[in-house]
This record gives structure tokens, sequence and C-alpha cells, in this order.
């Protein structure tokens, strides 16, 4: 499961086991790898990137109006903020 950073101030490591965190994952934890991507901010400038391979992403509908976004294929994504992958034990 994937939980805010925040959650190491509350960490019980007898009630769960720490196996990673989403930003600059480990080539065995990738579920896919992007091609060059467009990005594009909140001004509207355009740069070509590779991001969306640094951690996870969330694919859009449509391109979101209020914050950065990535065009792959003609399909838009966001970059999540970085997330604690933890399990039960």
């Amino acid at each position: 499961m994937g939980v805010p950073i925040t959650f190491i101030d509350k960490y019980n490591p007898e009630q769960f086991e720490i196996i990673g965190i989403t930003k600059k994952l480990g080539f065995h934890l990738r579920t896919r790898i992007y091609p060059q991507q467009i990005q594009v901010d909140v001004t509207g400038k355009k740069s070509l990137v590779t991001k969306l391979n640094d951690g996870a992403a969330i694919k859009l509908s449509y391109p979101p109006q209020d914050k950065t976004y990535y065009i792959v294929d003609n399909e838009y994504y966001v970059q999540l903020y970085a997330r604690v992958l933890i399990k039960r034990k």
C-alpha cells in the first residue's frame, strides 16, 4: 500500500514493514517505463523530459488546468507525490 511520507511519524514496525518508496523506484518495482514526454507546466511552457520514470503517475482523461502534466502518445499524465510503500505484517 502507498502512504504519505508523513506516515513515518506514526510508523509501528510491529504492525507494518516498509518495502520502498515511489520516487526513484528500483527497476524491480516499476510497472511501466515511459518514452520521452512533453511536460506542460502551469504557464503552458512545454519541455521534453523523462520525469515520469522517476516515480508513480496517474493517467487522466483530459489535461488539468492547475498543475504540471505530461503528454505521452497523446495521453495525459500527472506525477504523484512520493509515497512510502508498506505491507502489513
